[in-house]
């Protein structure tokens, strides 16, 4: 589906360079995509443009993998299962393949977890989820929002597509917070700041979650605790600085 462009007031640009703080960058690998926008090549595409953004080799990378959010689904588990591990081990051993082709980067900066690892790192996880649900039962705005999602990302709207919206977004807003703990060996648990990128544009949803920030959670350390970046248009979101009633992805 062809997107629109963001009217004149919503003009968004690239980073010009990141804190020259321990970082770290975290990109959502989502199955559907692994093949052909995430693809190992094309993921090193996305950080070759992004390492002369970096200042300070303090930068690590943590690939997390959806695996897990798609069992939100009527397929079989079994299916699902071999399928997807498949495919992560594929993208991970092709992308160890390009690194050892370029010696200059730092093996131990990338990291590879599954999105059920991510799960498991979130504190409070299953509460934080349950109230979620809750906020989309009583506030019609963020129903609304959902189902601009949907039409946007051509699914129908079923509990399985709703409950797979909302474990997404909460994940990258707990991430956000500082309230999942990431394992890199390089950067050993010293980030400052944490930067979400997918290729593609945010959805509504994930705006209004940050914007009316629900759970009142705070990361002021982490510059990006408000953000996200859009690898294939390169650019940076700053949800606080959106107005969803004029905003278009």
């Amino acid at each position: 589906m062809k997107k629109t462009k963001a009217p004149e007031k919503h003009q968004f640009h690239d980073i010009n360079k990141f804190p020259a703080e321990t970082g770290l960058l975290l990109f959502g690998i989502s199955m559907s995509k692994i093949s052909n926008s995430q693809s190992a090549k094309k993921c090193f595409e996305y950080i070759e443009h992004l390492v002369c953004k970096i200042e300070k080799p303090h930068v690590g990378l943590n690939f997390i993998y959806s695996d897990y959010l798609y069992f939100n689904s009527d397929e079989q588990a079994l299916a699902l299962k071999n399928k997807f591990q498949a495919l992560m081990i594929a993208h991970k051993n092709e992308f160890q393949k390009i690194l050892n082709k370029h010696k200059w980067y730092v093996q131990s900066a990338v990291a590879f977890m599954t999105w059920g690892q991510f799960i498991l790192e979130a504190k409070e996880f299953p509460a934080y989820l349950g109230k979620l649900k809750k906020l989309y039962e009583t506030d019609e705005l963020f129903r609304q929002y959902l189902k601009k999602d949907a039409i946007d990302c051509g699914v129908e709207l079923t509990e399985n597509q709703k409950l797979f919206f909302l474990e997404e977004i909460l994940l990258i807003y707990l991430v956000a917070k500082g309230r999942i703990a990431l394992h890199n060996d390089f950067v050993q648990g010293k980030e400052k700041w944490k930067l979400f990128c997918y290729p593609g544009k945010t959805l509504y949803s994930e705006i209004y979650l940050f914007q009316i920030n629900p759970f009142k959670l705070s990361n002021p350390e982490n510059k990006y605790e408000n953000s996200y970046y859009d690898l294939e248009e390169k650019k940076i979101y700053d949800f606080l600085n959106i107005d969803l009633k004029t905003f278009t992805t």
